[in-house]
C-alpha cells in the first residue's frame, strides 16, 4: 500500500524533499500557500514589463557548494548558472572601493597593505573549502568531513575555531592588523546575516561568504531564481509528486498520538501518513493542536525569535548605476554602508527596534551579467536592508526615501536613472510567504543559542519530531537559511529511513 506523504511549502527545501520522497515511491503531496511555487526562491515582474526581480533569494553561493542540489543535476532541466568574476564590491563615500574577485590575486591587490593577511587566510583556508563546506552542510554531527577539516588545519584548528565562533569585527581587525577598512568590507558579507558585526559568530558567516567567492563564486540562475523553482518543480513532478497552489494549511491533524493530515483554510482535509513541514519554527508550533508536543518542546517554539526583517526595493532602470567609485560598476553585488562605524550603527539600530537613518544595503546588479532579466540597453537593480519588523513610526515611502538618499551618497545621480520602483515591506513578505515572520529570510535569528543543535531545538536535531509522523526541515532548522536544499533532503531522509527504505539511493 502507497504512503501518503504532505510537504508543507514548495520553496526549495520542500521541492528537494518532494523529490527524494517521490523517487523512493512514496505518494507526495507539496502544499503551497502562494499561488506558484518556489516560496523565497522565486521571481516576479514587479515594476514595468520586461524586467525580471527575483523575490528574495538572488545571489546563491551555497548552492554551488551544497550536495543536496548539486547531486539533483539541475542543469538537465535546462537550469543555467551565471558566476560573475567580480563578485562584489564595498564603496566608500571618499569614492574609493574594496572588491572580491574570483581571483585571489585580484582581491589581494584591492585590499591594498590590508591584502597580505587576506593572502595569508587564503592560502590556509581555500585547499580546504571542501571539507569545510561539507562540515557545515552536513545534518549534526558532521562527520568525516570534519575530521579532514581538523587534519587539514592540525595546530591550526583551535585558532581559526575562535576566530570564526567570533564576531566578523574581531576577525577582520585580527586578519588585517587592525586596517578597519578592510574590516568593513570583511564586514558586509556577514550583514547577510542580519547580525551586527559584534555579534558573536558574524565571523564565520562572513568570511565562509567571502571564502566561497574565490572557490565557487557567487552563482545565479539565468532569467531569474524562478529558474531554479522550475527546475525543482519540473524534476519532482517527473518523480511523481504533484504540487499545489493556493492551499494554505490551517492545522495539522493528529489521531492517537500521530500525524493524521491536514486542514486546509479552505475547509478541505486530506489525510496522510506522514507530514513534512518546511515553514519556520515558530509558524509550526501554531498549526499543531494544543499537547501534540510535549510541553518544554512546545514553549520553546513559540518563544523562536526572529531577528530583523528585510525592506526590499525593486528597480527597473534607463541605464547602470552611476557609482562614484570604479569597481562597483563591473560588480554583481554592491554592499552600500561605508566604513564599520556605519555599518555597525545600522545594524545595531535594527536590532534595538530602530529604524537606521543611514541603512546598510546589499545590491544585487544582476543585468550587468544576465540580459534576459530586462529589455535591450535596460537593467534591473535589487536592493535590500535589515530593518525592525514592527516600525509605526516610519512610513514604507520614508524608509525608501532612506534607501534612496544611502544609494545617492555613493552613486550621485542614481535617480535620475530610475524608471520604476516597487517596494516590498516587511509586512507584505509575511503575507506572500507566512513563514517569513516578520520579513525575516532566515527563518529565525542567527544568534549562537540558536545554531546547530539548538536549531531550532534540541529535540528536533534529527528533523523529526517526538509526534510520530511529522518531520521537519526549512530555514529554522540546521543548517539555516540561504538555498541549499540540506534541510529538506535530510528531512526526507530521516523519513524514509523511518520507513526502512534506503534513503541514500534513488531510483
Amino acid at each position: 500500500m502507497s504512503r501518503r506523504v504532505l510537504v508543507l511549502g514548495a520553496g526549495h527545501n520542500g521541492l528537494v524533499a518532494a523529490i527524494h520522497l517521490a523517487e523512493h515511491g512514496l505518494d507526495v503531496t507539496v502544499l503551497e500557500h502562494a499561488p506558484r511555487p518556489g516560496g523565497a526562491s522565486s521571481s516576479t515582474a514587479a515594476t514595468l514589463p520586461g524586467f525580471v526581480h527575483d523575490h528574495c533569494a538572488a545571489f546563491v553561493p551555497m548552492s554551488a557548494v551544497s550536495p543536496a542540489l548539486t547531486e539533483l543535476e539541475l542543469e538537465r532541466e535546462g537550469l543555467r548558472w551565471v558566476v560573475p568574476p567580480l563578485v562584489l564590491a564595498h564603496p566608500f563615500e571618499d569614492g574609493s572601493a574594496i572588491a572580491l574577485h574570483r581571483d585571489v590575486g585580484a582581491t589581494v591587490a584591492s585590499l591594498g597593505r590590508a591584502g597580505a593577511g587576506w593572502e595569508a587566510a587564503m592560502e590556509r583556508l581555500l585547499p580546504l573549502v571542501g571539507p569545510l563546506t561539507r562540515s557545515i552542510l552536513s545534518p549534526i554531527p558532521p562527520g568525516p568531513s570534519a575530521l579532514r577539516l581538523a587534519a587539514g588545519l592540525g595546530r591550526d584548528l583551535p585558532e581559526w575555531t575562535r576566530r570564526m565562533l567570533g564576531s566578523v569585527e574581531a576577525l577582520g581587525l585580527d586578519l588585517f592588523d587592525g586596517d578597519r577598512r578592510a574590516t568593513a568590507w570583511l564586514a558586509g558579507s556577514a550583514q547577510h546575516s542580519g547580525l551586527p558585526p559584534s555579534t558573536t559568530v558574524s565571523g564565520a558567516f562572513g568570511f565562509l561568504l567571502q571564502l566561497i567567492g574565490h572557490s565557487h563564486g557567487w552563482p545565479f540562475p539565468r532569467g531569474g531564481m524562478g529558474e531554479l523553482a522550475g527546475a525543482l518543480l519540473a524534476r519532482a513532478e517527473r518523480a511523481g509528486a504533484r504540487i499545489r497552489c493556493g492551499a494554505t494549511v490551517a492545522r495539522i491533524e493528529t489521531r492517537r498520538g500521530r500525524v493524521a493530515g491536514v486542514l486546509l483554510a479552505s475547509g478541505e482535509r486530506i489525510a496522510a501518513d506522514a507530514v513534512l513541514s518546511t515553514v519556520s519554527a515558530g509558524v509550526l508550533v501554531r498549526l499543531l493542536p494544543d499537547g501534540a508536543l510535549p510541553t518544554r518542546l512546545d514553549r520553546q517554539l513559540r518563544r523562536w525569535r526572529y531577528g530583523t526583517g528585510a525592506f526590499k526595493l525593486d528597480y527597473a532602470l534607463s541605464a547602470p548605476v552611476p557609482w562614484a567609485a570604479e569597481e562597483p560598476r563591473g560588480a554583481a553585488v554592491v554592499h552600500v554602508g561605508g566604513e564599520l562605524a556605519a555599518l555597525s550603527a545600522a545594524a545595531q539600530a535594527a536590532s534595538r527596534g530602530e529604524v537606521p537613518e543611514r541603512p546598510a544595503l546589499v545590491v544585487g546588479q544582476q543585468t550587468l551579467f544576465d540580459d534576459t532579466r530586462a529589455p535591450a540597453g535596460r537593467h534591473t537593480l535589487y536592493v535590500y536592508g535589515h530593518v525592525p519588523a514592527a516600525r509605526p513610526e516610519v512610513s514604507d515611502e520614508e524608509l525608501a526615501g532612506r534607501f534612496e538618499a544611502q544609494l545617492e551618497r555613493f552613486a550621485p545621480g542614481f535617480r535620475d536613472v530610475v524608471l520604476a520602483r516597487a517596494i516590498r515591506s516587511t509586512e507584505q513578505s509575511e503575507r506572500e510567504n507566512p513563514s517569513l515572520v516578520g520579513g525575516d529570510l532566515a527563518g529565525g535569528s542567527y544568534e549562537l543559542d540558536q545554531q546547530m543543535i539548538f536549531r531550532p531545538a534540541l529535540r528536533l536535531m534529527r528533523y523529526r519530531a517526538p509526534l510520530r509522523g511529522l518531520y521537519v526541515g526549512g530555514a529554522s532548522t540546521h543548517p539555516g537559511g540561504a538555498v541549499h536544499g540540506i534541510s529538506g533532503r535530510a528531512a526526507a531522509r530521516a523519513l524514509l529511513a523511518d520507513l526502512r527504505l534506503r534513503p541514500w539511493r534513488t531510483r
